[in-house]
């Protein structure tokens, strides 16, 4: 008898122990309405990244790392025989240049983890629909119409087991099956227990005689969630918005997990029926279970030359960079620069560093400063007269306060039967058709939206002049406590001195027209919305009078009469500055128009747009942002590749072509260096979560990208897109995101940050932050000290070494 066979049995606990842990492992997914980049290994960030690339290709079938000839097409211009040696003796790893080369050069077949619907392929006729393909239709159709429709299933309400017993009162009466199959499993879904519980303790025999050990397990049912990884992210979402409230658990995740051990189960069941090759499968399923561990680390071993040839294109991409930094920090001097004339504060979005350059090149007193797009404030946004609130800041953490406008009372106009309309539309079986019976109605709603600019979102049409209430639990906010925030976010920002008289706030959206993920083009600090809500609502607290006295009597913060606070908003896609209520006369709205004109004539080049006139390429810009059939409005955040803190000094000078997060930092300032914890447990974060979804939609398009843009329909309103009308939820970004049909627009490198703060001071939030530590210590990341002297030094293997540059 194997090893396997003569273990000790799992107990009930245990098995529910590593249902949760398998849970855990998936990446939460936004809707629509509310996208945010997300690292989609996030939840394995305690693995080294080669251990995880490893884990995908043997239990998801992915490919973490780019194809061997795509590494090779990057030598030696992009990649060099220097980078390449240096990466190669970072992972010790014994073999020439010239053999890394070879080595690529050669096929290398990678091992995949079957689950029994791949086992159980050889069974299927050719006629008949594999089964894997028709867990994944039967399953998210499910999953699709259940998360639209949830009342219309016929199960108690109040169930704990709400999405598990709903899949149950549909599979068992699913007459479909037996014509895709040709085979009658109803009975056996019948038969299912009705408790999940039950279920398991059905299985754990069978569990038992194949993997009983917690690794294999534990491989065994996160091979099954990564077979519908798309939808697992969903339920990892709603799982994600409990635990902000602070439920713990991965309820929802788990009731997936249910439905899929229900299908194999069936199918095991089926397979003892049908008694063709069942003798085979369980020693099949055994051996490997048994070689899981050697599986693992003898993919690890094949990947590895290709892992050197990762680190060498991130070499290629740091060195440059790091060489710039270096040399401005030599040059710098200790002169203090003299009081600004206009200060304007942008989101560290890749896309505002050059908007920064342009508009610090219209007047030598000019100051810019990058700070987190929402503003340190942590707020939901609640429309007058409605019951819809939309947090505005960053999915990572919950909101705090409530925010809503002061209007005059007017009768509340009703909402639904606009929302039911849309809802028609929105569905891809009924979209043509829909257009078809309203006539004449729908046509003048396609004129208006063919040639005015919509708003970004629905909510924001609601937006105006009006002055904004903050709420902490239904409590307005007094002056004292506004006073306390608004110092919290100045001292962040390094804003309690010297201030202009005119200091700008701009938040930024994008515009774009028929397209699903738009909120992916928005401001990610403010939950995939744009910063309007938030810069508005700051202005006002800063231009306050009762707030400004607090400021100055509690917190020593004086902000003289003249200085006024400006909401503006940065259009990504159109390159424009607007200022909302700004002064008609003021001298700085020509410096803003100049600084959008030279952005445009910037960014013209990504779009073959060379030599135009100013005018049009205004024209062209703006006809991106509404023509319908546009798959590429603007590039977002492609080809992201750094984040720098240090002192907007540092970085002026420099052009980083719109691939680095510029976050403002003065380390002299930031006595205790709680400011640089904040920087490096929450917008470092951030970033990393952004470039690994870029990274990740590039080396792994099928599973981690959301497919062609032209094939997307909307699931339910708001959940996501299929490619197509079916198959798995798709996530990530489309591949007309990060290719431009030729050529890919983004290169996939890990983010590299570069701090400027003593060493000691970063090594102390490493040290406090078990997050942080882990993406530093298991590559998620590279991590780079600049000294004041210039001297660069590299976080490596949890300790810090000089590089030579």
């Amino acid at each position: 008898m194997s090893a396997v066979t003569s273990s000790i049995p799992m107990s009930d606990a245990s098995m529910m122990a590593l249902i949760n842990r398998a849970a855990s492992q998936i990446a939460p997914q936004w809707p629509l309405d509310q996208l945010i980049a997300v690292n989609p290994w996030w939840p394995k960030r305690r693995l080294a990244f080669a251990t995880v690339c490893a884990e995908q290709q043997l239990l998801a079938g992915t490919d973490c790392l780019m194809s061997g000839q795509w590494y090779l097409a990057q030598y030696p211009q992009q990649i060099t025989p220097l980078h390449l040696r240096q990466a190669l003796d970072e992972a010790q790893l014994a073999i020439s240049v010239d053999e890394a080369v070879a080595a690529l050069s050669k096929p290398v077949a990678a091992g995949h983890w079957q689950r029994l619907t791949g086992h159980l392929s050889a069974e299927t006729l050719q006629h008949k629909l594999p089964w894997q393909q028709l867990i994944v239709q039967q399953l998210s159709q499910f999953l699709a119409l259940y998360h639209q429709y949830p009342e219309r299933f016929s199960v108690e309400a109040d169930s704990k087991d709400h999405a598990y017993h709903s899949w149950l009162s549909v599979v068992r009466q699913d007459k479909g099956l037996q014509v895709l199959t040709g085979t009658k499993l109803t009975p056996l879904f019948a038969a299912l227990p009705d408790e999940p519980g039950q279920l398991l303790a059905q299985m754990q025999p069978w569990l038992d005689s194949w993997c009983a050990d917690e690794q294999s397990r534990l491989a065994y049912f996160e091979a099954l969630l990564q077979s519908l990884s798309g939808w697992a992210g969903w339920q990892a979402w709603l799982d994600w918005q409990q635990q902000l409230q602070g439920n713990s658990g991965n309820d929802a995740v788990r009731q997936l997990l249910y439905m899929l051990l229900g299908w194999d189960w069936v199918l095991w069941q089926h397979s003892q029926q049908q008694n063709a090759q069942h003798s085979a499968l369980l020693p099949a399923l055994q051996l490997q279970a048994r070689q899981y561990k050697a599986m693992l680390l003898h993919t690890q071993a094949l990947q590895s030359v290709r892992q050197v040839w990762q680190r060498a294109l991130e070499l290629s991409v740091q060195q440059p960079l790091l060489n710039q930094l270096q040399q401005q920090q030599r040059k710098l001097s200790a002169t203090s620069p003299a009081r600004p004339l206009l200060q304007a504060a942008f989101c560290i979005d890749v896309r505002s560093e050059p908007m920064r350059r342009a508009l610090e090149q219209q007047h030598s007193n000019i100051q810019t400063l990058g700070f987190a797009g929402f503003f340190g404030l942590p707020i939901a946004y609640k429309a007058a007269d409605s019951a819809v609130q939309r947090p505005q800041l960053p999915g990572l953490v919950a909101p705090a306060l409530t925010v809503t406008q002061i209007k005059p009372d007017r009768a509340p106009l009703s909402r639904q039967p606009n929302l039911g309309w849309k809802q028609s539309f929105d569905l891809a079986s009924s979209g043509l058709g829909m257009v078809e019976a309203a006539g004449p109605t729908k046509l003048l709603s396609l004129i208006k939206r063919a040639f005015f600019r919509p708003a970004a979102h629905a909510l924001n049409k609601l937006l105006d002049d009006s002055r904004w209430q903050l709420l902490n639990d239904k409590q307005a906010l007094t002056d004292a406590e506004q006073a306390a925030l608004a110092a919290a976010i100045l001292t962040a920002m390094g804003l309690t001195t010297d201030l202009a008289p005119a200091v700008l706030l701009f938040g930024h959206g994008s515009n774009s027209c028929n397209n699903p993920h738009a909120a992916a083009l928005d401001c990610g600090a403010c939950g995939g919305q744009t910063g309007e809500v938030n810069v508005k609502v700051l202005a006002q607290m800063l231009n306050d009078d009762a707030v400004r006295q607090q400021l100055s009597v509690n917190h020593g913060i004086t902000i003289a009469p003249e200085t006024r606070f400006y909401a503006g908003m940065h259009h990504t896609t159109t390159d424009e500055l607007q200022v909302y209520q700004a002064p008609a006369q003021a001298g700085w709205l020509s410096w803003l128009t100049a600084a959008g004109t030279q952005a445009r004539q910037r960014r013209a080049a990504q779009f073959g747009q060379t030599a135009q006139t100013d005018s049009a390429l205004a024209r062209f810009f703006k006809r991106r942002s509404t023509d319908w059939a546009q798959l590429r409005p603007e590039w977002g955040l492609a080809n992201n590749a750094a984040f720098i803190v240090a002192p907007r000094q540092l970085t002026k000078a420099l052009d980083f072509n719109g691939r680095a997060f510029l976050h403002d930092y003065d380390a002299a300032k930031d006595t205790d260096f709680s400011l640089l914890h904040t920087i490096m447990t929450a917008p470092m974060v951030v970033t990393n979560w952004i470039n690994l979804q870029y990274y990740a939609s590039v080396v792994a398009p099928d599973k981690y990208g959301s497919g062609n843009k032209l094939l997307h329909n909307v699931v339910a309103g708001h959940i996501g897109v299929f490619e197509g009308n079916g198959g798995d939820l798709r996530t990530g970004l489309a591949w007309q995101s990060v290719h431009d049909g030729k050529k890919l627009v983004h290169q996939p490198v890990r983010l590299s940050v570069i701090i400027a703060a003593p060493r000691e001071a970063i090594t102390g939030v490493i040290n406090r932050s078990a997050d942080v530590a882990a993406l530093v210590n298991n590559h998620w990341l590279y991590l780079y000290q600049l000294a004041d002297d210039g001297s660069v030094h590299q976080w490596q293997q949890h300790s810090w070494m000089q590089i030579g540059l």
